[in-house]
């Protein structure tokens, strides 16, 4: 944003508003304009039952729990032929009048095409999943792309990976992981585990039965972060961004002063606290310690603090916090000893 920088670094490693909630589909079969649905049963207008764009907006809206939109942008492209990196041009071109989507989906499941949009995608704060066969392409796009999370199926046309954004994307930013999540109306792959452990291995994903369960088996984008994180640090750059512009903008003036400071900060003290975790739901992006309180911490400067070329270019520096996220468990290990 223009008028306020926002930089979140992340120390975790060993959005639902309509932004966070809506998905993209660049379809490739014929042009479109962009445009919203909000049901499979508009799609068929312009997309045939037989195509992939259709297929895969039915797998998104065919979840119980689905995106109240889905939006669709539609070029020609032909990977036989085309340069793939019109991909980028195009979705360059439509973030300049839409750009509220935050997941990413398509029917191109060519190395090429999913590496162009994972690299478009990273320049964004936005999300690309992407359903493909090709073991060799995880391990290549390893610790690559935090924007990206790939998922590797024997059926790649099952676009289990775009299912998955369906069933996540209404869900509010800080109260799930990706781990473990169904997708109805797709299969278990038949891979043994060696070849999952690769999967793994290779910062993706697959779709397995366990226990008796179809899910996801994990939650992690190719970089190696965990998806939920990702989403997170993109949340809190819009909302903080969001809230102190909106302070700065409606206000006749923030005052160079201590006063002024104290408005900008309560601004940003009120986004974190907004995501403090639910101690009764789980909800949440920032943990409490174990007296209940709040993980995070503000630190910024006063105006005696702040040099005299800074105040004069009217440029608050210095405004820093550090937040524990809540994260999540998802393995569980249990020792136990018998005796007689």
């Amino acid at each position: 944003m223009r008028y306020v920088d926002v930089q979140i670094s992340r120390e975790t490693k060993p959005i639902s508003e309509k932004g966070f909630g809506l998905p993209l589909l660049l379809a490739t079969s014929k042009e479109l304009d962009y445009k919203e649905y909000t049901g499979i049963e508009d799609v068929a207008a312009d997309f045939n039952v037989s195509t992939k764009e259709y297929k895969i907006l039915s797998r998104m809206f065919g979840q119980s729990l689905r995106p109240a939109q889905i939006a669709v942008y539609g070029i020609v492209y032909n990977s036989a032929s085309d340069d793939v990196a019109t991909l980028a041009t195009k979705l360059n071109e439509l973030i300049k009048t839409h750009n509220d989507f935050y997941y990413v989906v398509s029917p191109e499941q060519g190395d090429k095409e999913i590496t162009a949009l994972a690299e478009w995608t990273n320049t964004q704060d936005k999300l690309y999943g992407v359903t493909t066969d090709s073991v060799e392409l995880a391990e290549t796009l390893k610790d690559q792309y935090d924007n990206t999370f790939i998922l590797v199926h024997d059926q790649p046309d099952t676009y289990v990976a775009e299912g998955l954004i369906g069933a996540c994307a209404p869900k509010k930013i800080g109260a799930y992981t990706w781990t473990f999540k169904n997708v109805q109306g797709v299969p278990a792959v038949k891979y043994d585990n060696t070849t999952i452990n690769r999967i793994h291995d290779a910062n993706a994903s697959t779709y397995i039965n366990e226990a008796g369960l179809l899910l996801n088996s994990k939650g992690v984008a190719t970089s190696g972060e965990y998806i939920d994180v990702i989403q997170s640090t993109h949340y809190l750059k819009a909302r903080l961004a969001e809230s102190v512009f909106r302070l700065l903008a409606l206000r006749d003036k923030v005052p160079g002063t201590d006063t002024g400071i104290g408005l900008v900060v309560a601004e940003v003290e009120g986004v974190l606290a907004s995501v403090v975790e639910n101690t009764t739901t789980g909800e949440g992006i920032i943990a409490r310690d174990d007296a209940g309180n709040p993980m995070y911490t503000i630190t910024f400067p006063r105006r005696k603090d702040i040099p005299k070329n800074t105040l004069a270019q009217r440029i608050l520096p210095d405004i820093q916090w550090t937040a524990t996220i809540a994260g999540a468990f998802e393995k569980v290990q249990i020792r136990g000893v018998l005796t007689v």
